[in-house]
């Protein structure tokens, strides 16, 4: 598998002065091949299919690479494990409490909160990491028919 997305991460990485060892490039690719957001250990059960003697740690430290780089990022989507994707069209997620669904909406979805915020007191809010909790669509007409 090699996609333009893996080709320029590596690309990154090596400008960077970092070395694109194969272990790193099998991280690109899952985070690539897999359109859900991985936690680390998802991450690991797929790099380690194709390469079983790739080491947990080297997978972390891969990851927290990417991150450094801003070629991936992990974020919070309610309780349990961080989640990693890669970077690109930048998003958030909104997550239902109740059935567990993940939206993603815009960058721009934001921009009138981030505004009002900086107006109303100077602070410069970054929703990148946390996810937003609240109640489906299909939830909410769930509990107006009930």
């Amino acid at each position: 598998m090699s996609s333009q997305r893996v080709e320029a991460a590596i690309e990154v990485i090596r400008s960077s002065g970092g070395r694109a060892t194969v272990d790193r490039r099998a991280v690109i690719e899952v985070l690539d091949g897999n359109p859900d957001h991985l936690t680390a250990d998802e991450v690991a059960d797929a790099v380690r299919a194709s390469h079983p003697d790739v080491n947990l740690a080297t997978i972390y430290r891969t990851l927290e690479l990417l991150e450094r780089l801003e070629l991936a990022f992990h974020v919070h989507l309610g309780h349990g494990p961080s989640r990693w994707h890669l970077a690109g069209e930048v998003h958030h997620h909104l997550v239902c409490e109740r059935c567990g669904s993940v939206v993603e909406v815009p960058d721009a979805t934001f921009d009138p909160l981030r505004r009002q915020l900086l107006d109303a007191t100077g602070f410069a809010v970054d929703p990148h990491h946390f996810s937003l909790v609240g109640r489906c669509a299909d939830c909410v007409e769930r509990d107006r028919t009930r």
